[in-house]
């Protein structure tokens, strides 16, 4: 897997959110968590991403409660497929 096929999988359910913040932006996010080799480091860009996120989809609109549900299965997709992308790198976890 590399970086462009790990953001493709990573997105291609978020439709909620790439409408409420920006196909670039999340893209630009999701890359460079993507690229962050050190784990410790990529989780808290994951975890700044994930609040942001739910505050783009309830300042769109969607319930809190339906934002943290969708933003939970989008926080779960980028976490695990960040690991297969670094594992194939042999990077230790």
């Amino acid at each position: 897997m590399n970086i462009e096929d790990a953001v493709t999988a990573v997105t291609a359910e978020a439709n909620a959110l790439l409408s409420c913040l920006g196909q670039p932006v999340v893209a630009y996010h999701v890359t460079a968590i993507m690229r962050e080799a050190d784990l410790e480091h990529a989780r808290q860009m994951q975890l700044a991403l994930m609040r942001r996120s739910i505050e783009a989809l309830v300042d769109d609109g969607l319930e809190d409660v339906a934002a943290k549900h969708f933003v939970s299965q989008f926080d779960w997709r980028l976490g695990s497929t960040w690991r297969l992308l670094h594992a194939s790198d042999g990077v230790a976890h």
